[in-house]
């Protein structure tokens, strides 16, 4: 008697800003194929076609009358797992939005497939050339010749970009019909190897081929010698020889290796390849040696680290944090686990990666956005050790990456490390999930029971005030490694210098003549600009008209490279005008300064000088950050300028001066953080200078130096200045002692938008009082035509916040039903950076 059929249902997660899982049913020659974690094809309305995640399998016919099935499994192993799953709901909760939208965060690009549209002739249409105009019959007569087309296809045999609207005309006409189609993205890159037969690889039979061979095709013996040779295929210690490695040999040549395989005696089979860069690398045995001081870190950190906690290691600049992380990732790759190790900028991975390759070799991987999609999924697959098992590829112990690294799909985590766990760039803020790294990491460890450590010179205040709290473990490196003095720090007074007329341009004489020293001294100097750009606006002199984004409500800054105004929001670019379009006036001026105008004088002033400049403008390529920072080690550029990405714990040896052109820009920023992040960012450039054997010095020009967080910066202060700033928060109701919840509104009409926030802060100000802070329009109050309102709220902590982030969600559901406001678009960003 037959096994009685039981009917499954996979509950699956599709990679849309939609709620919840979706149940489909699986078809029975389907039935126990399925396992959580894999992709399936499913379809989701009436057209469109998605790889879905199934998320679980179970036989409880769900209260719907029909159910789609599932169309189709992609993978033989699931990519993702259960922790994984578990962080994604988490986040999904806290930063009140969809799980779809974590996935499609979450996962490489490669894995969501799409379905591509193509079209077919309609079965019922009558083939008639007289009604077709000429593109209509380039079409149809393409498809009778190919059957099927996608619309990248129709797009090239008729030369045009949109074939939307002529498409969409055929199918009224009743010529073509539209069918979907998935498309798989990834395919392993594979080279072409050689192999004996199996026939041959006995010695005898060998020997006899041979001797044939040597009669008749001597050319091909010589292919065949060349190969035994490279292979040593009968010495017992057998090696892989490549096509391309086979046909270098002398006398080789692509016919007599055909003329061989014709024969049957050697086989073409292809090979995976990595397509990363150091797959190879080969670790060197040496230890890392610890200080005295880095050594009593270390002990104080196994304690704390073995519980599984949290712990913030507060390490000033240059006390070795690296190497102390290195001697901890070393004892959990020991003990059979992996490593996370999360950076806030591409930038810095550079330099950890060598650090860290020479330590453990091939078992180090590197994941961030710079890599394509199909190097993603590669290290996403070596992250996962069933997949890298799968595909014969040793698994990674230690990953390093930037953020979307906490995604991947890590089996047997035993340590993360969030190293400058202060950097915003851990925050992201568009699009949802708007999420900070450094707080999903410490979940991250709690769901892999694994600890957690924080490590930075100038710590965040929640994180230090959690420190204090007891919530967090502290240990503290207080020391330079190999005795080294802090950098000498030094305020230049620009308002008299400019009195004295003592500045050339944005330079005081003091930092220039500082600067001319060091150039002759063989060292070399970094200078910092918050702002990118030649100048900061365009200025008429008579009117004072300042050239306005027209999609944005900013100024246009200059970039002299492309001699164009640009808009940093949107891209907005515009030709320089020669005169004003106000009031005709040529008397236009460049007010203000970016870096790249900042590197333009520097020639001017040292024309001997190699000057190097790291913005995002000079970073956009793949490889720029390793072109840039590796030519400063090795001392091909003298002068480094260059924005927040020089501040964040590079190592050069042979920098003795670090320059700040302009503190105030920091100090006046209109954010309750600005004083925190201030003294993070100076302190972090400071801590540049004076590496290895020499003690820095750091110039800092501001107009008021006797501001009280320049005098902590020099007297290196972190806690007078976590002192200060936690009084004013704690008055003034700011984090850490409350969370912020930031709800935004955008719509293209601003009459509509102000009306619409009057009327959702009408809504939550019941629940929240004078915790509710708005709504108001923020500095820049118009991005890509849309205008912004935000309403700040404040909660406590606990059960009241996570009942308050209900009731929010639950008002903007009510307030986005009302007719008038069903256009006004609602981002909510839970702890606002």
């Amino acid at each position: 008697m037959s096994e009685e059929y039981i009917t499954q249902f996979a509950e699956v997660l599709l990679p849309l800003p939609v709620k919840g899982y979706f149940t489909y049913r699986i078809p029975q020659e389907l039935n126990n194929q399925i396992l959580p974690g894999m992709r399936a094809v499913v379809q989701f309305g009436k057209k469109r076609f998605y790889t879905a995640l199934v998320r679980r399998v179970h036989d409880k016919a769900p209260q719907v009358m029909a159910l789609k099935y599932v169309l189709s499994v992609i993978d033989s192993l699931p990519v993702v797992n259960e922790r994984q799953f578990a962080l994604w709901e988490w986040m999904a909760s806290y930063y009140m939005c969809t799980i779809g939208e974590v996935m499609n965060a979450a996962l490489p690009s490669a894995y969501k497939l799409a379905s591509e549209s193509r079209i077919i002739l309609d079965p019922e249409y009558v083939k008639d050339a007289e009604v077709l105009n000429d593109r209509e019959f380039q079409i149809v007569e393409a498809l009778d010749l190919q059957k099927i087309l996608t619309l990248t296809d129709v797009s090239r045999i008729i030369g045009i970009a949109k074939v939307i609207p002529l498409v969409k005309t055929m199918i009224e006409k009743g010529i073509i019909r539209v069918e979907e189609e998935i498309t798989e993205r990834y395919k392993p890159r594979t080279e072409t190897c050689i192999r004996l037969t199996e026939s041959y690889q006995d010695e005898s039979a060998m020997n006899a081929v041979m001797d044939k061979l040597n009669k008749k095709a001597f050319k091909q013996l010589q292919v065949l010698m060349a190969f035994i040779s490279m292979s040593r295929c009968f010495s017992g210690n057998e090696k892989e020889v490549t096509k391309s490695e086979l046909l270098k040999s002398p006398g080789s040549s692509a016919a007599q290796l055909d003329g061989l395989i014709k024969k049957g005696i050697l086989e073409a089979f292809p090979r995976n390849v990595s397509r990363l860069l150091h797959p190879d690398a080969i670790a060197s045995p040496a230890a890392v040696q610890l200080s005295p001081v880095q050594q009593q870190a270390f002990e104080e950190l196994k304690s704390p680290l073995a519980e599984n906690q949290v712990v913030l290691l507060k390490g000033v600049t240059s006390s070795g944090k690296t190497e102390v992380y290195i001697r901890l990732i070393d004892e959990v790759i020991d003990r059979g686990k992996q490593v996370l190790f999360l950076l806030p900028e591409i930038a810095l991975t550079t330099q950890i990666i060598q650090r860290l390759q020479k330590y453990f070799g091939a078992s180090v991987g590197v994941y961030h956005s710079r890599y394509n999609e199909a190097e993603r999924v590669e290290i996403w697959n070596k992250a996962n050790l069933p997949l890298a098992g799968q595909a014969e590829q040793q698994p990674y112990k230690v990953l390093l990456g930037a953020r979307s690294a906490l995604f991947l799909p890590f089996t047997d985590l035993g340590l993360i490390i969030v190293d400058e766990e202060h950097d915003t760039s851990y925050k992201q803020n568009d699009p949802s999930p708007r999420y900070n790294a450094r707080d999903v990491a410490a979940v991250l460890g709690q769901i892999h029971h694994a600890p957690v450590l924080l490590g930075s010179a100038t710590p965040s205040i929640e994180s230090f005030f959690n420190t204090q709290q007891g919530k967090y473990k502290y240990v503290e490196l207080n020391e330079r490694y190999g005795g080294l003095k802090m950098p000498e720090i030094k305020i230049i007074d620009i308002r008299e210098e400019a009195k004295f007329n003592r500045m050339k341009s944005h330079f005081s004489q003091q930092l220039l003549d500082t600067i001319s020293n060091v150039l002759n001294a063989g060292e070399q100097v970094i200078l910092f600009q918050n702002r990118r750009g030649f100048s900061l606006r365009l200025e008429c002199d008579t009117c004072h008209y300042t050239p306005q984004c027209v999609n944005c409500d900013v100024t246009l800054i200059y970039h002299k490279q492309i001699n164009m105004l640009k808009c940093h929001y949107c891209g907005y670019s515009m030709q320089v005008p020669a005169k004003c379009p106000d009031c005709s006036s040529p008397a236009l001026k460049m007010k203000g300064f970016g870096t790249e105008k900042v590197e333009e004088e520097l020639s001017i002033l040292f024309p001997e000088a190699v000057i190097g400049r790291m913005d995002l403008d000079t970073t956009r390529t793949k490889f720029a950050y390793q072109k840039i920072i590796g030519e400063f080690e090795t001392g091909k550029i003298d002068i480094l300028v260059g924005t927040q990405m020089v501040t964040k714990g590079l190592d050069f040896d042979n920098v003795s001066l670090v320059g700040v052109l302009y503190a105030d820009g920091l100090l006046s920023y209109p954010d309750f953080r600005a004083f925190e992040r201030s003294y993070q960012l100076l302190a972090q450039v400071s801590g540049r200078a004076g590496r290895k054997n020499k003690q820095g010095l750091v110039l800092i020009q501001a107009n008021n130096p006797k501001h009280p967080l320049l005098q902590w910066v020099i007297d290196n202060n972190y806690d007078e200045m976590y002192k200060q700033q936690l009084q004013d928060r704690y008055t003034y109701k700011y984090p850490p002692f409350y969370r912020l919840l930031e709800v935004s509104l955008r719509h293209r009409e601003y009459e509509i938008l102000n009306h619409a926030a009057g009327v959702l802060a009408g809504m939550l100000r019941p629940y929240f009082g004078k915790l509710l802070l708005g709504p108001e329009y923020p500095m820049v109050s118009r991005i890509r035509n849309q205008y912004i309102k935000n309403i700040i709220l404040k909660t406590g902590k606990g059960k009241d916040a996570a009942q308050l982030k209900f009731e929010v969600a639950r008002q903007i559901e009510k307030f986005l039903e009302l007719p008038d406001y069903k256009s006004v678009r609602v981002q909510l960003d839970v702890d606002p950076m």
